[in-house]
């Protein structure tokens, strides 16, 4: 029997940076892989994966068969130090 990783927990006093980020966002995914899911819709100008986080529960059916809601963050640079100073 395998157990689902621990839940990660963020911190809000430090600037993640993409490496950081990427693995809380993996983290997040290992922790509840059953509406958690984590994909790249490609790389950016400097060859980094732009991740997507999907959530959903997969027992009542794909993503894309259900209705859905946008949101998106961290595509410009001062994004991600605004987000960090939000907490």
């Amino acid at each position: 029997m395998t157990t689902a990783a621990a839940t990660p927990v963020p911190r809000f006093d430090q600037f993640y940076r993409h490496t950081e980020l990427t693995r809380l966002l993996q983290d997040y995914a290992a922790a509840a892989p059953q509406i958690i899911g984590l994909s790249s819709l490609g790389k950016s100008f400097e060859g980094r994966d732009i991740w997507l986080l999907t959530l959903t529960n997969r027992h009542t059916g794909e993503d894309i068969d259900k209705p859905a809601f946008w949101v998106d963050g961290n595509i410009h640079a001062a994004e991600l130090t605004a987000m960090m100073k939000l907490a």
